[in-house]
């Protein structure tokens, strides 16, 4: 079987006071979802299908979440009843173990982690015949390290785990990998009294049967606590950051829209209804460029540039809620193109009919092509070549975000025509670059 068919065991049965929400933790929310629902939706981005939820205190709260995710998400999940939960969440893996006959993952509903850690974590066990724990030996990362559970290593086993260790390899980040042999350290832990699920791996790890895997990803944490959510809520909107961004957006836009999506995901909009916000602006912004005052000038720079900030959040909210979609980002992509054409073209309207001649057509077609073709000829890059295009400096020149802002400066000074100008040349080198790029790739 594939790693990615085994079920994933979500640990929400605890009280969760070190949180001090006033609610269970597993519905305390964190950018829009739910700390359950986020641990949930993590893995079956992962490619995990099932899920069981092992509830306790305040079940009927929780199990009532549940079923809101069910219908919500579509997803396959369960409830499994702790009902000795008080006693430790060693008890919670034991209550799954009854129910399961076949390997499973396990996590705790307040670890927040980058998904590919999560990705990575699966594909890694897929063979492994082994019990296994994800662990990170990037100590500095680690925000608690007081409350961290430190792991002990021999080789690739794992020795001895625990809070108390001073002289320690890693830190247990809080997803495992459990064959049904683990029910029998489990239920050994919950008789010799300590029915924490570490004395349950310590007993695993007197018998050589549970190994340490280091986890791949960019970010994890604990986030059992107040001050540790925050941490979460940046790590996560951090991440937003992609490596790609244009100069533009990752200095300037980045710093606004994250602002604006760390609000709009506690609402009910949609990454789709934002594409089209983006767009009405840019609608908005090209019908200013029909006057010829000033100040519906400079407001429709100023209007350009916010359509482009927001046009950054649809994609923002899609990934901090896990609704990205092909279609999503199909039509933000054809209607970011319809809102060049229109900004492009009303430019060159206006000034044809100020100037009285052909020249700001020729700019308008210039930089309508120029637009469509870097964009354009970026993707059949990767679809001709099989691999993600390198970033260059030369390559920024062709990034929407680029072209946007240069219109705004442009509009700002009273010079809209000449930045479209400044645009379209650049967008035409952009596109004689990658001609010699894949020439050289042949």
């Amino acid at each position: 079987m594939k790693a990615e068919s085994f079920p994933a065991v979500i640990l929400a049965a605890g009280a969760g006071r070190r949180m001090k929400a006033g609610m269970p933790k597993p519905l305390v929310k964190l950018l829009g979802l739910t700390l359950l629902e986020r641990t949930i939706m993590g893995c079956r981005e992962a490619g995990i299908e099932k899920f069981y939820v092992v509830v306790g205190y305040e079940k009927e709260k929780v199990i009532k979440h549940v079923e809101e995710i069910r219908k919500k998400h579509g997803v396959d999940v369960e409830v499994i009843e702790n009902k000795n939960w008080k006693k430790g969440n060693g008890t919670s893996v034991l209550a799954a173990l009854q129910h399961l006959s076949t390997p499973f993952f396990v996590l705790m509903c307040d670890h927040i982690f980058d998904v590919e850690i999560i990705k990575n974590f699966v594909k890694d066990v897929a063979k492994e015949k082994h019990c296994v724990l994800g662990i990170d030996k990037k100590i500095e990362r680690v925000h608690d390290i007081d409350e961290a559970t430190k792991v002990k290593l021999r080789g690739k086993f794992i020795e001895d785990i625990g809070k108390e260790l001073k002289n320690f390899d890693a830190v247990d980040t809080g997803i495992f990998f459990f064959h049904p042999y683990a029910k029998e350290a489990m239920k050994k832990a919950v008789e010799e009294g300590d029915a924490s699920l570490i004395q349950g791996v310590k007993n695993l790890a007197r018998e050589k049967k549970i190994k340490g895997i280091e986890v791949k990803g960019e970010y994890w944490i604990d986030a059992d606590t107040q001050e540790n959510l925050r941490v979460a809520e940046n790590l996560l909107l951090k991440s937003l950051i992609k490596p790609q961004d244009g100069v533009i957006s990752k200095y300037i836009n980045r710093k606004i829209s994250l602002l604006i999506s760390k609000r709009l995901c506690n609402t009910p909009i949609t990454p789709n209804a934002i594409s089209f916000i983006s767009f009405l602006l840019s609608i908005i912004a090209a019908f200013l460029f029909l006057m010829t005052d000033y100040i519906y000038l400079a407001l429709a720079g100023i209007i350009t540039q916010a359509s482009s900030v927001i046009d950054g959040c649809d994609g923002e909210i899609a990934r901090l809620k896990f609704q990205s979609s092909p279609f999503g980002a199909w039509l933000d992509t054809v209607l970011d193109r319809y809102a060049d054409v229109a900004i492009a073209g009303t430019i060159s309207y206006t000034y044809s009919s100020i100037y009285g001649n052909a020249v700001a057509w020729i700019i308008g077609v210039l930089a309508i092509s120029g637009f469509i073709l870097s964009s354009y000829s970026r993707k059949e890059y990767v679809i001709r070549y099989g691999k993600e295009l390198p970033t260059n400096k030369i390559e920024y020149f062709g990034r929407r975000d680029f072209r946007l802002f240069i219109i705004f400066i442009g509009a700002i000074l009273a010079y809209p025509l000449e930045a479209l100008a400044v645009t379209a040349t650049l967008h035409h080198i952009v596109i004689i670059a990658l001609f010699f790029k894949g020439r050289n790739c042949r």
